[in-house]
């Protein structure tokens, strides 16, 4: 009896070893976190995980219920300050101590050698052989089919000949740029290159991408890895990337889900300093019983980089489990934002959050483009996000303040205990909104008195307005979850300082209910589902879907059209509605914008001064990336990728098929 209480003291003993090694990090790279840290979400073993949160848990929700203090402060909303806050707060535009363009601010010409074109990720070219008074004698000059049927979201890339793309088969495939034949394929391990990749002219020029578990580095001209970066052309990441890298000098930088900045050198691919994009909140410790958690702020959308002054700019999602934000009071800080970072002095340069304590998912998915604009007479340059809310972030390149200023309005409280919401969100009038931001009833659908009366029984008792928080009583309607703008963002020309960016204004049912189980982290798991008719259209008032061209110099819109087509409703005499689109848009020196990605599964050409659709095609499948432009043997090319959209089947099933081609386009000769 002796032997075995000493065996089971030492196996008692082992098992903690173990799991506090499991939850234990060691890591000396990071230039803005404690070397090491201690926490559950360190931990690898995913059943040691599932044990250490429940065994914390439990401990938290004894401590909560022991300490008055702990509950007082969970369950106050401290509405006595909140009362004496006024309603508004003006934040004024930015005039003084505006950063000059250095003038690098460049569209693209003859390549297209990173996803959304280049570093500035701004997707419009200086091609014009293509123009508005010969794009109708467009036709297609190959097409490729992939293995699988599946949505190939990244821009693919164009160089020396060659047109590089991920495909749904797990690998990324270089194909000839005149007749679309596979000239060399190269197998990954995850999916490749989700959100794009790049290529670096070099001796030997290099395409580097992430294959969501790996950041590779390969040939261009035959896919082979470059044996001397990383482990043999390949480096084992630590959490997710999905995103384009970028190049700086001898770097080569990436954002992963973890969520955090890396820096890598270029040549041997030696991780050389990481910036954790995400701070605790120290003051919050066990509340509700729960350690502060917001375990995420992922840059999912995009990265971009002014080569000349070598920062990185980073759009960043939700903290978190979105909806739920009592594991997290707080502004959340590096969540919903856009994040400036210093590589050649490792620090921050400046964030600029526009949702605080995010519990709509209003994550910034796009990636930020740089650009230049007018101000006083001065050509500034600035950084510039479209958002799902609608509007369109313009940033002072080195500041981060914003060019326009805002309103900072006050928000409802939360009903749900513990919620603590930000006491305001901003409100831009400056760019115009490009997208419908607040439901009301006046916004339910007009096509037929059928539709709307359907509607309204679905809606008279819901909730809506500026930032009303979910609750376990009534149901919220908003608009923003699928755009506004998502990930593909927008297109500027960054000679002229227009922006053209796709939309999409398609009104969401919301709710929240109390989890049932004992234990589990997060309490209130979160519902949706898209507002529609009876007959399965968009519940909201049309255009459901559009295109916005808006003037960055003034921030007034130029022209916005619906998007895409229901025929039959055009039949009846209903003006064109516009569809839900998730494809994109680019624009050309030839006063061309080609846009693609709606349900009708067509691309377009608008006239890019007007927005008078010039051209269509129609395509198998919806379009899934921005077209890619590029000029060889003195022809100009127009690619799209016809593969639907993932995002667009879960909402709409088999309207919205995957699929599996490309396209590329040219002139009739």
């Amino acid at each position: 009896m002796k032997l075995f209480f000493t065996i089971t003291k030492y196996l008692i003993l082992v098992i903690i070893l173990i799991i506090i090694y499991d939850l234990t990090s060691v890591d000396f790279k990071y230039v803005n976190r404690n070397a090491i840290t201690i926490d559950v979400n360190n931990v690898k073993n995913p059943q040691i995980k599932k044990v250490v949160r429940k065994v914390d848990l439990y401990l938290g929700e004894l401590y909560f219920n022991l300490s008055k203090k702990k509950q007082v402060e969970f369950y106050s909303q401290d509405i006595e300050k909140y009362n004496s806050l006024p309603d508004e707060l003006t934040v004024p535009p930015t005039l003084e101590n505006l950063t000059i363009t250095n003038g690098k601010n460049i569209n693209n010409s003859k390549n297209w050698a990173r996803s959304h074109g280049n570093h500035l990720s701004n997707k419009f070219s200086n091609l014009k052989k293509i123009n508005t008074e010969n794009v109708n004698n467009l036709e297609v000059a190959w097409t490729h089919t992939f293995e699988k049927k599946s949505d190939v979201p990244g821009n693919p890339i164009f160089f020396d000949g060659l047109v590089y793309v991920g495909t749904p088969n797990r690998s990324l495939v270089a194909l000839n740029a005149v007749n679309g034949k596979k000239i060399w394929e190269h197998k990954t391990e995850g999916m490749p290159a989700r959100r794009g990749l790049m290529l670096h002219k070099e001796e030997k020029s290099k395409i580097y991408f992430c294959d969501q578990v790996n950041l590779i580095a390969i040939y261009a001209s035959n896919g082979k890895y470059v044996s001397e970066f990383g482990n043999k052309g390949k480096i084992k990441l630590k959490k997710y990337c999905q995103i384009t890298p970028v190049v700086i000098k001898d770097k080569i930088i990436i954002a992963t889900f973890e969520p955090s900045i890396e820096v890598y050198d270029r040549k041997k691919g030696k991780l050389l300093w990481r910036f954790y994009l995400k701070e605790k909140n120290t003051k919050y410790f066990r509340y509700g019983g729960k350690r502060f958690d917001y375990s995420g702020g992922n840059p999912w959308g995009g990265i971009s980089a002014d080569l000349d002054r070598e920062i990185v700019y980073v759009s960043t999602g939700n903290a978190g489990f979105f909806t739920d934000g009592t594991t997290r009071p707080g502004k959340n800080k590096y969540s919903n934002s856009v994040v400036a970072i210093d590589i050649k002095n490792k620090k921050l340069l400046w964030e600029f959050q526009e949702i605080e304590h995010d519990i709509w998912d209003y994550d910034i998915a796009a990636p930020p483009i740089l650009s230049s604009i007018e101000v006083n007479n001065k050509k500034i340059d600035v950084v510039v996000a479209v958002t799902k809310t609608g509007d369109t972030l313009v940033l002072d390149r080195m500041t981060g303040k914003s060019i326009y200023g805002y309103v900072n309005k006050k928000v409802p409280l939360s009903t749900i205990p513990g919620e603590k919401v930000s006491f305001y969100q901003k409100k831009f009038i400056l760019p115009q909104p490009f997208a419908k931001q607040i439901f009301n009833l006046k916004d339910i659908t007009n096509i037929s008195d059928e539709s709307h009366d359907y509607v309204y029984n679905k809606v008279k008792d819901t909730t809506f307005g500026f930032f009303v928080p979910t609750s376990t009583d009534k149901k919220n309607v908003v608009y923003g979850l699928g755009g506004g703008a998502q990930w593909m963002g927008a297109s500027i020309d960054n000679s002229k300082g227009i922006l053209y960016v796709p939309s999409n204004n398609m009104a969401r049912i919301i709710w929240s209910e109390k989890q049932r189980k004992k234990y589990e982290y997060y309490v209130y798991p979160f519902f949706q589902e898209v507002l529609k008719d009876q007959d399965g259209y968009p519940g909201s008032k049309p255009p459901w879907g559009n295109i916005t061209a808006i003037n960055l110099n003034n921030g007034k819109k130029i022209w916005q059209i619906p998007f895409g087509e229901y025929e039959e409703l055009s039949k009846k005499g209903i003006s064109i509605t516009g569809q839900t689109n998730m494809g994109g848009v680019t624009g050309t020196a030839g006063n061309l914008l080609f846009a693609t990605g709606t349900l009708d599964r067509k691309i377009r050409a608008f006239d890019s001064n007007n927005g008078k659709e010039l051209w269509n095609y129609q395509l198998p499948f919806s379009g899934s990336s921005p077209p890619t432009i590029y000029e060889y043997n003195d022809e100009q090319y127009v690619l799209v990728t016809s593969t639907g959209s993932s995002s667009m089947y879960n909402w709409y099933g088999k309207q919205a098929p995957l699929g599996n081609k490309i396209f590329a386009f040219k002139l009739k000769k």
